[in-house]
């Protein structure tokens, strides 16, 4: 039974004949509901935008400190004393997983009349420092079939100044030579 209006006094309640524009309790939010949505929408977005660029910034991070590691072990303490200690720190970076690299020897100049070649990616293999037929020469995949370029990804560079001991075992005598080794890594 259907309550009676008072004079004056209109129901809340619906009747059939005053029902046109009532949607219900959803249909009448819907328009506070689409703000709501597009923000939620955009939050989203600007978190994911946002914990991409903080990813990509922390691999870079993590190559930057692959490259510092390689080129620590090889260095150690800035002295090498020829090619076979070269070869035992070698063999040490070798271990260190996550990037390739190459590393090499660069003489720099020690007088008057000499030039520091400078880096060139392209052909920095042939510009490695050879000593009796020894290549100062190092990395952890086949460089005839893998090498840096320009277009690799992630490519870093560094280098680091060292002594290079050259001895002459007949006489006792040996000399330093001031080196550049130069560390390049990629992926």
């Amino acid at each position: 039974m259907k309550p009676k209006n008072l004079p004056g006094i209109k129901s809340s309640l619906p009747d059939s004949k005053s029902s046109k524009g009532f949607l219900g309790p959803i249909g009448d939010d819907l328009p506070s509901l689409i703000p709501l949505i597009f923000a939620l929408m955009m939050f989203f977005y600007v978190f994911t935008f946002t914990w991409n660029i903080f990813d990509q910034r922390s691999m870079a991070f993590d190559d930057a400190i692959s490259v510092l590691r390689v080129g620590n072990t090889l260095k150690g303490g800035n002295y090498l004393r020829g090619f076979n200690m070269f070869n035992q720190r070698c063999a040490e970076a070798q271990n260190i997983r996550g990037v390739k690299f190459m590393a090499g020897l660069l003489p720099l100049s020690t007088g008057p009349g000499q030039e520091f070649i400078g880096l060139d990616v392209e052909t920095i293999e042939s510009d490695f420092f050879i000593d009796g037929g020894e290549k100062f020469i190092c990395s952890n995949v086949n460089l005839g079939e893998e090498k840096p370029g320009l277009e690799s990804s992630n490519l870093f560079i560094r280098s680091f100044p060292l002594a290079l001991e050259f001895s002459n075992t007949k006489t006792g005598t040996f000399y330093v030579r001031p080196m550049l080794l130069v560390v390049v890594t990629w992926h």
